[in-house]
């Protein structure tokens, strides 16, 4: 389950200027790193509470700070505290090993898009790898908000030519970039990876003719194996990509 936490920061350095500002930095470091997804900053000075949504008991916990974080937060003395459960929040993943993953952006998923194969939920990213080389998991995130904000063009009926490509055809640059993190994650964890591909969906007008049921792999047309997820239907093994395709 999701939690609802207070960070406490008082400044130990005399002189310490913009300290909002300092504060808001090092909250954004925690977003970067995984640790928490939303904050609000409360003024009791000379201390500064944060309340923020974060994803498990122990993620705002040091072990997973970053030398950024690290840095910045040596002017403060920070006090953590879990204050109660997100009730709107479902729970994260909890096993302790996973067979296979899936690489899922969803418009209303709001922390991590690495989906467990195992019970189909969620795993914070303080227990993923960084990728590429990054001390944060700044390309994940920023794939992420790219393709919710391509997600929203489309729904609003804004360009949806282009946005519709962009989310269904495997060949669109969004795709290609998230099949591209998908192959590096799965590089980084030892494990399948599956890249989710949205529906060819076209909309209510004229149903039948822009609404495409996927018979076969779309990429390279071959056929689906069946998988048990809360996230997807099928998957080709292959092509390592996943696709929600209901039985009839």
């Amino acid at each position: 389950m999701y939690k609802i936490a207070r960070i406490t920061f008082k400044p130990i350095v005399e002189g310490l200027e913009n300290i909002p500002d300092r504060i808001d930095e090092i909250l954004a470091m925690l977003y970067k790193n995984g640790q928490i997804i939303d904050w609000i900053i409360e003024d009791h000075s000379p201390i500064f509470i944060a309340t923020v949504n974060t994803t498990d008991d122990d993620s705002l916990d040091a072990k997973y700070y970053n030398q950024y974080i690290r840095k910045e937060l040596a002017d403060f003395e920070i006090k953590t505290e879990i204050v109660g459960d997100d009730a709107l929040a479902s729970d994260c993943c909890h096993c302790t090993e996973h067979s296979y993953y899936i690489f899922a952006i969803y418009p209303d998923l709001s922390s991590s898009p690495v989906i467990c194969g195992d019970c189909g939920n969620e795993i914070p990213l303080t227990r993923m790898p960084y990728l590429y080389g990054e001390e944060e998991h700044y390309s994940i995130l920023n794939f992420q908000r790219m393709y919710k904000a391509v997600d929203t063009l489309w729904m609003d009926s804004l360009s949806d030519r282009f946005t519709k490509r962009q989310l269904v055809d495997h060949k669109s640059e969004l795709n290609r970039r998230g099949m591209e993190i998908r192959a590096e994650l799965e590089k980084r964890v030892g494990k399948p990876v599956y890249y989710l591909l949205a529906n060819p969906i076209g909309g209510w007008y004229d149903y039948e003719k822009n609404n495409q049921r996927l018979e076969v792999c779309p990429k390279c047309g071959g056929a689906f194996d069946k998988i048990d997820n809360a996230y997807a239907d099928k998957v080709c093994h292959n092509c390592r990509l996943a696709f929600i395709v209901p039985e009839d």
